[in-house]
């Protein structure tokens, strides 16, 4: 039953992926071609795989290239640059055989206690879909799908909790929440669509038919692929708006949702669901026909997967520069007060405070792949560099 798989060359604490057992861009394309080669022979239809991969800034896998979070980027206020660092991400997941790019993430947010503001652009929309917009068309160069994250008013759970229940009122929704999304679409081409965790007037987005079908896609005249949060098809049981996983499967399916990122639904279940009567077949055909039509305009059904993945000449020399610009323009001095910086020579002691001074994973940010040793110099050791005769401490 799987059509996609998801996260094959993330590495990070969380999938237990390293740099000894982990994927690398060396591997990652012959490992591709042979789940390809072997799903091509081996199920009924032969249907080859999509591949969907992380992306919010960089490819979550091991040798990318790490940009700046979001919100750093979202300082830059430079949306070619965005286009362009897009591209590069987009290169290096498409050169290693991959064809669907989880980002960028969309979420308004004006809670700080919410625990992923670091992947937003922050609390203003038009900035959100400017810049996340460019970043998603710069994904797509390269025949990519961009998967714009988490629809709908994901960022503004209540108490700051992931996931918890959006208090939202229908035009703050559609007005303020959603417009990165629809400027993302209408303006930058985005081709993809995640469904959030969270519930709007206690309706979870995955089956929420009025906000994917009728607004998002009736209204706003979106034609991509919806897919949902992991598991978060399941969580409509969990919410008690499904009593079990196939009632749950034809929720998400009247909904207009593509994809089940986890597969517990849409596997067993939704056959299950189809023969009680709780969703039609042609209904699901639908869904189906939206997959296919992806995968043969990326090519899918004309690779036969039978060498080696056509690998992109990338100038990586031009990846670090953009993305070195990026990282000087993210940074914003508040005050110079009497003219602190630059440092003078007369300052004997530097104070380096906070438990993230010499931290690599956390300096770079969450959805990060494992970095060698040395690659990453962080801020106390760069400074005791910078000021080799100032005590710094």
């Amino acid at each position: 039953h799987i059509g996609s798989s998801w996260a094959v060359m993330r590495a990070d604490p969380w999938t237990q992926k390293t740099l000894q057992n982990g994927l690398t861009p060396e591997t990652a394309g012959t490992v591709l071609n042979e789940m390809q080669l072997w799903n091509r022979k081996n199920t009924r239809l032969g249907i080859p795989l999509m591949f969907a991969e992380e992306a919010p800034h960089g490819h979550m896998a091991i040798g990318t290239t790490v940009l700046p979070t979001a919100i750093g980027r979202a300082s830059t206020f430079n949306k070619k640059l965005e286009n362009i660092l897009g591209w590069c991400v987009g290169s290096e997941i498409w050169a290693q055989g991959a064809q669907i790019a989880f980002g960028p993430v969309l979420d308004i947010v004006r809670d700080p206690r919410w625990s992923r503001v670091e992947e937003t652009y922050g609390e203003d929309p038009v900035l959100a879909g400017q810049m996340g917009g460019a970043y998603a068309k710069g994904l797509q160069e390269y025949t990519l799908i961009s998967t714009l994250k988490h629809f709908a008013a994901h960022g503004i759970s209540e108490g700051g909790h992931n996931g918890n229940t959006a208090q939202v009122g229908r035009r703050e929704l559609l007005s303020v929440l959603s417009y990165p999304f629809v400027l993302a679409i209408q303006q930058f081409g985005a081709k993809s669509v995640m469904t959030a965790y969270n519930d709007v007037d206690g309706i979870p987005c995955s089956g929420n038919k009025w906000l994917l079908r009728d607004e998002l896609r009736n209204e706003w005249g979106f034609k991509g692929l919806l897919i949902s949060d992991l598991y978060a098809i399941n969580g409509l049981v969990s919410a008690r708006i499904a009593a079990d996983y196939s009632e749950a499967a034809a929720l998400a399916v009247k909904a207009g949702v593509d994809i089940d990122l986890g597969g517990s639904c849409y596997g067993k279940q939704l056959v299950q669901a189809v023969k009680k009567g709780l969703v039609s077949e042609s209904l699901v055909d639908e869904l189906v026909r939206r997959v296919l039509t992806h995968k043969f305009r990326q090519g899918l059904f004309d690779n036969k997967f039978d060498k080696s993945f056509p690998k992109l000449e990338q100038d990586m020399t031009y990846d670090e520069d953009c993305n070195l610009n990026a990282a000087r323009e993210s940074v914003i001095l508040l005050k110079n007060e009497n003219r602190t910086l630059p440092l003078s020579k007369e300052v004997k002691k530097v104070a380096v405070i906070g438990p993230n001074a010499d931290n690599v994973y956390n300096m770079l940010g969450d959805y990060t792949a494992p970095q060698a040793d040395g690659s990453v110099i962080t801020g106390l050791p760069g400074l005791c560099a910078q000021l080799a005769a100032t005590r710094v401490g």
